[in-house]
């Protein structure tokens, strides 16, 4: 395969192969690229090739890189006043956007297949995807003719595509209960009005048929269950993100000649915020499952992840605590962590301590977190083992370094004097008088 892809190439560089329209040639072309605007910019290469097809090359200067992809859109915009046919046969930008694309749809799309079926497996059992999915005009093979170990595996969502799990998240979200209730109230909303008005008559009596004809299909769903019993996240607003999503991921998925940054850079919000709930959802899956707090302590350190609610919808907070004496801590609090967060603040600490478990591999648990006990019991050996405590007495102040380096947001506060069992007995305090999940 090495020896298929080049190991390097340059990281700025696009080539193209153009026609000039009539009454321009390769020298127009030149006198563009000569131009001061492009010169003191780029340097581009030119070859005419079967008489009239002609092959560009460009790249920034060394000094000018972070002008290049406004340079880019530019000089093409330029060409196509002179050019009648202009494609691209490599953009090097686009190759680095596309690796970074294809990691994140996949483990994107695997945490969200793998969240759809747990919960289905555990509520409905492993007849789940026939009573709730199957169906052949959406469904793919994608396994025949393929490796015989895929003939093993059952992954049933794997046969539908990323827009038919968008319309899964559309569909949990139209025929819910509270749906059903809006369609009531706007049909009784149409009817008053048509009570009180003469005007459009015809068309208010087909918007009530309409809405009349969406009860009857939502009534008649048996087989659909309530969403607000399967997720929390899964919102209108999710919906929308997943659907806008598929429309950025498109441009990878049909090898587009060209990607743009701010493209890449939107496709990287959507990504981000459509994980996020993902994995929210599957940390109250996996390490609150019952509703209480993930907690590893010991004498000196404390990590708890809890479950608390915002405008209805739930989120983890996740706090880390270290005694540093008796009078001093230092607080790490993360508001709308995931398991992810839990694993990187383990990493951290461990990194910290140059703490290595002969038992249990941090590492191979980062994209698993129903393995619960395990990561409790590196964690647990963690906190007690001599290095970390060590560390903690000599240097606790390099480890909120080591934080920051992580994520700049990681503020490890040093809280001192009363202030520090305050705080304590405030949190243990609002524990006890509000649930979790009605706190905001």
């Amino acid at each position: 395969m090495n020896k298929i892809f080049p190991k390097e190439y340059p990281k700025y560089q696009t080539s193209l192969f153009v026609v000039c329209k009539s009454n321009h040639s390769e020298m127009t072309l030149k006198d563009i690229c000569n131009s001061e605007r492009y010169s003191n910019n780029i340097k581009v290469y030119i070859n005419t090739r079967f008489e009239n097809i002609i092959f560009v090359t460009f790249f920034p200067h060394q000094d000018k890189i972070k002008f290049f992809e406004k340079v880019k859109k530019e000089f093409i915009e330029s060409l196509s006043n002179v050019c009648s046919y202009i494609s691209i046969a490599y953009d090097n930008q686009t190759i680095i956007y596309m690796k970074e694309i294809s990691e994140s749809v996949y483990i994107l799309e695997r945490e969200f297949r793998t969240l759809i079926e747990i919960i289905f497996l555990k509520e409905m059992g492993i007849n789940w995807y026939s009573h709730y999915f199957q169906n052949s005009e959406n469904e793919k093979d994608r396994v025949r003719k393929r490796d015989k170990i895929l003939h093993y595996l059952n992954n049933p969502l794997d046969s539908l595509d990323f827009v038919h799990l968008k319309n899964f998240v559309e569909e949990r979200i139209k025929f819910s209960k509270n749906v059903m209730s809006d369609k009531l109230d706007t049909i009784k909303d149409e009817l008053a009005s048509f009570a009180s008005s003469n005007d459009n008559t015809q068309q208010l009596y087909e918007k009530i048929l309409d809405n009349l004809e969406e009860v009857k299909k939502l009534s008649g769903l048996k087989k659909t269950l309530e969403v607000s019993n399967l997720y929390q996240h899964i919102t209108s607003e999710l919906a929308d993100e997943w659907k806008n999503l598929y429309d950025y991921r498109n441009p990878w998925a049909h090898n587009h000649c060209l990607l743009t940054r701010s493209e890449l850079e939107k496709y990287r919000e959507l990504a981000s915020s459509v994980l996020k709930k993902i994995r929210t959802e599957i940390t109250l899956l996996s390490l609150l499952e019952d509703g209480a707090e993930f907690k590893i302590q010991s004498d000196i350190i404390t990590l708890n992840l809890t479950n608390f609610s915002r405008l209805g919808t739930p989120f983890c907070r996740l706090k880390l605590q270290i005694k540093s004496s008796a009078s001093q801590q230092h607080i790490l609090e993360i508001i709308e962590a995931t398991y992810v967060e839990v694993v990187t603040v383990l990493d951290v600490l461990k990194k910290y301590a140059d703490y290595n478990d002969s038992e249990i591999s941090l590492e191979n648990l980062k994209l698993n977190p129903f393995f619960i006990d395990n990561l409790k019991s590196f964690g647990e050996n963690l906190f007690k083992s001599g290095e970390l405590q060590e560390k903690i007495t000599l240097n606790l102040d390099s480890l909120e370094q080591f934080f920051l380096k992580e994520n700049s947001e990681y503020q490890l506060k040093k809280i001192e004097g009363t202030k520090s069992f305050m705080k304590e007995d405030v949190d243990i305090l609002l524990n006890e008088i509000f649930p979790r999940t009605e706190r905001n």
